[in-house]
Formats: structure tokens, sequence, C-alpha cells
């Protein structure tokens, strides 16, 4: 009977734990395992402290993704410039700093209907290098530019030819800072590839990223005085930095060091302009031309 009484006294105590609450029921650890306001505090900090260690990898890495797409972009822009010259006698596309209808590139960036029209990038009858693109409007720009313009790269204003007969080479009106040098007087311009002697085709530039906010026609200018001043502003869509495109071929992701270089906003004619001593400039002008009776930049 004791025994008895011990079974139901056990069968009892089973029925009572079966009612009470599942909380009552699970191992004290189990009971214990909802975070404490701290615990979450330090998951959140080592959660930023991750995504701040790995965030500027992917931007690195995007960053660094852009500028091979846009060295290939310059390249693609060269080797059409190459067929061109190819079917043209050696002689370049033409290349004015003002409204034409015969340029290497049509479409003004400062005038909305045209700075958003791919139409006019892949027209043979607005843009000569149009045939020898393959269609493609996406190499005409740099793809760090996040703008809706659909051309950021320039053409020097040393290189190519008049867009009126008889065939010359352009007459690079900036080079002397007023916008009425003439070809050779003193400074070289280069219509055919086989006029690039100084600077030899490897130190030459074609192709430049233009600043988004200051880009118009497609020929970009440098003056080749001093002190320096900046007439056209360069892209800096790769930290700091615009894609290149060169006579030989080659392209190149180069850095400006003047912080003068880059600019946020259109800049006006005017003393705003200047830029005395600044490297960028100087760098630019040696690969921009060279003094016809010195045969030095």
């Amino acid at each position: 009977m004791e025994v008895i009484g011990l079974e139901k006294t056990g069968a009892l105590a089973q029925g009572a734990d079966m009612k009470a609450p599942l909380v009552d029921r699970l191992p004290r650890d189990a009971q214990n395992h909802a975070f404490t306001l701290l615990e979450l505090l330090v998951v959140i900090a080592i959660i930023g402290i991750l995504a701040t260690l790995i965030l500027p990898t992917f931007t690195r890495s995007k960053q660094r993704a852009q500028g091979i797409y846009c060295l290939n972009n310059a390249k693609q822009l060269m080797v059409a410039l190459h067929l061109y010259a190819d079917e043209h006698s050696g002689w370049l596309p033409p290349n004015p700093d003002y409204p034409s209808s015969n340029r290497w590139v049509g479409g003004d960036m400062l005038v909305r209907a045209e700075a958003t029209n791919t139409q006019i990038l892949t027209d043979p009858n607005a843009s000569k290098l149009a045939r020898y693109t393959s269609g493609s409007v996406g190499i005409f720009k740099c793809p760090g530019d996040t703008s809706d313009l659909v051309r950021s790269f320039s053409m020097s204003q040393a290189v190519g030819t008049k867009p009126a007969p008889p065939l010359a080479a352009v007459d690079g009106p900036w080079l002397d800072g007023t916008r009425r040098h003439l070809a050779g007087k003193p400074w070289a311009t280069y219509g055919r590839f086989n006029d690039m002697i100084r600077p030899n085709p490897a130190g030459l530039w074609v192709f430049m990223d233009e600043n988004r906010h200051n880009i118009n026609d497609a020929a970009f200018a440098v003056s080749m005085n001093l002190p320096t001043t900046m007439i056209d502003w360069p892209g800096t869509y790769h930290h700091s930095a615009a894609g290149i495109a060169f006579a030989d071929g080659h392209s190149e992701i180069h850095r400006w060091v003047d912080g003068r270089t880059k600019v946020n906003q259109r800049v006006r004619s005017g003393p705003h302009r200047q830029s005395p001593d600044n490297p960028d400039i100087v760098w630019l002008q040696a690969r921009t031309s060279a003094n016809v009776l010195t045969n030095h930049p």
C-alpha cells in the first residue's frame, strides 16, 4: 500500500508538472537566453566596426572597376580614331572649339537637348567617329561620371583638323591663352598621327575626361602660357584622377595633385581661371604641344 501511495504521489507530481507554465519546465540555462541591453549594444558596436572596415574596401573596389572601364572606353576611342585616319589618308577628324556639324563628335553639353541625346553620338552626320564605334554610346563617357550627360570625354584642342577645307591641322586657338592662336605660331598642332613628333605619341594626350560642370564642346583647351591658367577643367571621377588616352594607343588614370584642379561648379571666364604654379597644368602642358621654334613645351 505504501508503494502504491508513492506511485500515486509520483503521478500526481507529474500531472502537476504538466500543468506548470512552459517556462518553468525549461532548463534554467534555456530560461535565460534573451539578450540583455548591454549585449545588444555590444553586437551593434561590432557590426558598426565591421562596416567601417569593409565599406572602404567596397568603395575602393568600385573605383578600381570604374577606372578599368574608363581606360577601356578611352582605348576604344583611340581605336576609332585610328580607323578614321586609315580611311582618310592619315588625316584626323575635325575638332573645332565652336558649333559645327563637322566634328569628331557632336553635341554641346551645355545645351540640354544635346547633352542628353545619345542619338547624336551614333549619327555619322553629327559625329565623324560614329561609323567606327560599332554604335556604342558608352565609350564616350567615364563610368565615374554619374550625371545624365551623354559624354565626358573631350579631345585635345591641339589634335585634329579644321572643319572647313582645305584639310589642315587645327589652330589650337587657346594654346596661347587668347583663343586667337594659329597653328605653328608658335605651338604645334597635329592633324595627322605622322605629325606627332614632339611630344612623341606616347607622351601626347588625345582624349581626356572633362569636368561635368564645365564641359561644353568636344575640344579640351590647354593654355601653354605662364603663369599657368586653367581654360578647361579635367575630370576628377577617380578619386581626384582622370582617364586619359595617348596617341600611341595606351591609356592611364592620372591623379591630380593640386586642389585647385578640382571644381564642383561651373567656372566663368575671368580671374578665377588663374591658377599660377599649378603642377597639374604644367603636367598637361608638357603633354599637349611643343614650341615649333624651340621644340620644347
